[in-house]
C-alpha cells in the first residue's frame, strides 16, 4: 500500500446513527480541502451551492454508498456530526439579528419521513413524499418553495400517473400554480411536518426556535 492510501486508511473514524433513516454511518473528520471549499461557497451566499457543498462533504467523509437517497435533515445531521469531530461542537448563528452559539449535541430533531396522497375532486390525486437529496439537487435553485415542489412526486389524473421529475421545471411550476388553494394548504402542512433539525434559544423573556432547511449549514 502506498503512503497516500495508507494515510487515508489510518484516518480516525467515528460512528453515528442518522435520526430519520436510522442508518449507521462511519465517518472521518473534514480535510483541509473541505474547509476551503465550504469557505468559498459560504461567501457566495447561494443555497443551491451550499446544498452541493453539503452533499460533496458528506460523500467524501463517510462510508454511505447512496448519499443521494438521504432526506435533507439526515444529511444536515451527518454534516454536523462530522463538523463536531473536525472543528468543535459550537456553531455560530444569527438569530433576530443577534449572534448566538449553539452546541451541536444540543440540536434536536423532530417529525419523520412521510408520504401522503391528496385527493383533488374525484379524478385527481397528488402523491407527496419526503424528497431525497437527489430530488433537491435536480432543481435549478434551492428555497422553501423549491422544497415544497420537490415533495410532489406524481399526479394521477383520470387513472393516468404523471411523475413530476419527468417534466421541465416550468411545467411543474405551472401545475403547482393551478392547484386549488385548499390543496396548496395541505401541501404546506405536509412540508411543515417534514424532518427537521431544531434548537430553542432563550434570552431574557424571549424564546426563539432555530429551524428550517440548511439553517445549521449556512
Amino acid at each position: 500500500m502506498d503512503i497516500l492510501n495508507l494515510f487515508k486508511e489510518s484516518q480516525p473514524k467515528f460512528e453515528t446513527t442518522l435520526p430519520f433513516s436510522k442508518k449507521k454511518v462511519l465517518f472521518t473528520p473534514f480535510k483541509v480541502k473541505d474547509a476551503k471549499k465550504i469557505s468559498l461557497i459560504l461567501n457566495e451566499d447561494n443555497k443551491k451551492l451550499s446544498l452541493l457543498a453539503l452533499y460533496e462533504c458528506i460523500k467524501e467523509n463517510s462510508d454511505l454508498n447512496n448519499i443521494q437517497d438521504l432526506c435533507l435533515a439526515d444529511a444536515e445531521y451527518l454534516f454536523l456530526q462530522i463538523r463536531s469531530k473536525s472543528v468543535d461542537e459550537l456553531i455560530n448563528i444569527i438569530v433576530n439579528e443577534e449572534k448566538a452559539q449553539i452546541g451541536i449535541p444540543n440540536i434536536e430533531n423532530k417529525n419523520k419521513i412521510q408520504s401522503l396522497n391528496i385527493s383533488v375532486g374525484e379524478s385527481i390525486t397528488i402523491s407527496l413524499e419526503t424528497p431525497s437529496l437527489s430530488d433537491l439537487l435536480k432543481q435549478d435553485s434551492f428555497s422553501d418553495e423549491v422544497y415544497s415542489k420537490s415533495c410532489i412526486k406524481s399526479i394521477t389524473i383520470a387513472g393516468q400517473v404523471f411523475y413530476l421529475d419527468k417534466f421541465v421545471n416550468e411545467k411543474c411550476k405551472e401545475i403547482i400554480d393551478n392547484l386549488p388553494l385548499f390543496t396548496m394548504k395541505q401541501i404546506n402542512e405536509f412540508v411543515k411536518n417534514e424532518p427537521r433539525l431544531w434548537f430553542k434559544i432563550q434570552k431574557e423573556n424571549t424564546e426563539s426556535e432555530v429551524s428550517g432547511f440548511l439553517s445549521f449549514f449556512i
